[in-house]
């Protein structure tokens, strides 16, 4: 915790020799030492602000800073047009990767950029476990999985106002598919479905 200047003045007058010179109190030497005294506190209380610049979910000072030893954005996002808090959740992802291929970690990478998805995998059929009415899977179905995740952003055609030629609709596709493809095993293909309903 950072000090005031006269705490720290007190702190600096402690610790004077003891005598007669330097007994008396508010002359020359305590003119001396609170010149001393203010630039002290002020170092003091930006070290106490740079402890939350440590993380970058906090870091507003030293976001670019992480942002520059991070590198360029894997996924080729442009962070200018982002938000603080999109930025500061993209940097803490980068920083914390730990590395890992099993579902709970890429939920979790989902999770850090503050987006919740489920995970299916699917396992080829195989005589004598099956049971009537279950669906058939064929061979090479193991290395797909399936990713749900909320509608992000529904662009729909209205007569009118579009064109001829011109799409009937557009889904706006989650950030969240880079990041996966980027980290998951090369055998195995990421499917994404936008299925899943919203957190309430």
């Amino acid at each position: 915790m950072s000090r005031a200047v006269q705490t720290v003045l007190q702190s600096l007058v402690k610790r004077l020799h003891p005598g007669f010179a330097l007994a008396k109190r508010g002359g020359l030497i305590d003119a001396v030492l609170e010149g001393v005294a203010a630039p002290i506190a002020i170092v003091e209380r930006e070290a106490e602000e740079m402890m939350d610049e440590i993380d970058p979910r906090l870091a507003v000072r030293f976001l670019p800073d992480f942002e520059r030893v991070l590198g360029p954005d894997p996924c080729g996002r442009d962070l200018d047009p982002l938000s603080l808090d999109e930025r500061q959740r993209i940097a803490y992802q980068r920083w914390t990767a730990a590395g890992g291929q099993s579902l709970p970690y890429l939920i979790s990478v989902a999770a850090k950029l503050g987006m919740r998805i489920e995970i299916e995998e699917y396992w080829p059929s195989v005589a004598g476990g099956l049971e009537a009415g279950e669906e058939l899977v064929g061979d090479g179905e193991q290395f797909v999985w399936l990713v749900k995740l909320a509608q992000t952003e529904t662009i729909l055609f209205e007569a009118g106002a579009a064109e001829a030629g011109d799409p009937l609709g557009r889904l706006i596709l989650s950030g969240i598919e880079c990041e996966l493809r980027r980290i998951a095993h090369s055998h195995t293909v990421p499917v994404f479905s936008y299925t899943l309903e919203e957190a309430a």
